[in-house]
């Protein structure tokens, strides 16, 4: 889901070179994903010991980012409990309850803040635990992760073994959905299963990025 995006008018002959840079980026990447000199035993220890997010995975600069985390229960009820579960010191959570395109009252819990690597590591834990215990109840986390600083995103995805489902070029802003195994987390877009989204806008390291687990919700 790319929320939001206002797609440019531009040329067939712009539209056929962004195709042809897209396609060129995609095969590069899944031939770096999976490449001959790389055991599956390897690739699998480098996914378990890498924190998949943005200050910690080596492709950024950033020093700090905005971290946006929200809590969805598509039956509307909050487990006992998840209030006082915090990602991070001085967290704070916000209730809101949503209209679905079903016809149901979802309810949400949401926070944002800015954060250091130190930070993002101990939240990524906390994710891998909560996500569990919320998907026994049939709840999901959201995260969203922003810095002001384009990447590559073929580097990144590569780093961490994700293989692309889904991607789009529109001028300077290259979206990418993947797929990562130890990512418990998924959803279903199309035909195709997804658990990060990364955007980048800008050139060289100038613009920002951001990084979705499973897919974007908010505006980017």
């Amino acid at each position: 889901m790319l929320a939001g995006l206002v797609m440019p008018k531009v040329s067939p002959y712009r539209n056929m070179i962004s195709i042809i840079m897209a396609c060129a980026l995609i095969i590069g990447l899944i031939t770096c994903t999976y490449s001959p000199n790389m055991s599956s035993k390897e690739t699998a220890v480098m996914a378990q010991t890498t924190t998949p997010l943005l200050l910690n995975s080596g492709e950024v600069q950033a020093k700090e980012a905005e971290i946006n985390i929200t809590l969805w229960f598509e039956n509307g009820d909050v487990p006992h409990g998840t209030w006082t579960s915090q990602p991070t010191q001085d967290w704070i959570w916000t209730y809101n309850k949503l209209q679905t395109g079903n016809g149901k009252v979802a309810a949400t819990l949401s926070g944002h803040r800015m954060i250091n690597k130190n930070e993002e590591s101990s939240l990524y834990k906390w994710y891998t635990t909560m996500a569990q215990e919320l998907a026994k109840t049939g709840g999901i986390i959201y995260i969203d992760e922003r810095v002001d600083q384009a990447m590559d995103i073929s580097a990144y995805l590569s780093k961490m073994n994700a293989l692309p489902t889904q991607w789009a070029l529109i001028g300077n802003l290259l979206s990418i959905a993947a797929y990562q195994n130890d990512i418990s987390t998924n959803v279903i877009a199309g035909q195709d299963k997804m658990n990060i989204q990364l955007l980048s806008r800008g050139k060289n390291n100038e613009g920002r990025t951001v990084l979705a687990i499973p897919a974007l919700l908010k505006e980017f």
